[in-house]
């Protein structure tokens, strides 16, 4: 054998062994893109459900917060009332003090108190015993 077919059958069994190898890492280049092909795939489906959760977490609120709002409406509605309410209150306050310090300070009043003292006066005169107001019976 001479030394160029010693070179050639380097070269021959190099060339095959490198052939080798790309075959080897061809497959298994192979193997990992349909393992990341399947990975994509259910994490696509994953992705489809979790959308899917998602979207109906979001109706849910969507609807919690319609509810919230007719809520709050009527409470602005309940406040406005309760504003009237209290202004018709503080107006009729405004007339029992008014009435109340005409009847009781007022000429009927002192006739009431005056007629009440008389009255409590005689009984006392006669000698049967009453009770004042705050007074405790024995």
């Amino acid at each position: 054998m001479s030394l160029t077919g010693v070179a050639a059958l380097i070269a021959a069994v190099s060339f095959a062994v490198l052939a080798c190898a790309g075959v080897y890492l061809t497959m298994r280049l192979t193997r990992l893109l349909g393992d990341a092909a399947t990975l994509v795939r259910e994490t696509r489906e994953d992705q489809q459900v979790l959308l899917t959760r998602a979207n109906a977490a979001v109706d849910r609120a969507s609807t919690q917060l319609d509810r919230a709002e007719v809520v709050a409406a009527s409470m602005d509605e309940l406040g406005a009332g309760m504003t009237e309410l209290a202004g018709q209150v503080s107006a009729l306050a405004g007339f029992g003090r008014t009435l109340a310090g005409t009847v009781v300070g007022g000429p009927v009043g002192r006739a009431a108190a005056v007629g009440y003292g008389v009255w409590h006066a005689v009984g006392l005169r006669r000698g049967a015993r009453r009770a004042l107001p705050g007074e405790v019976v024995k």
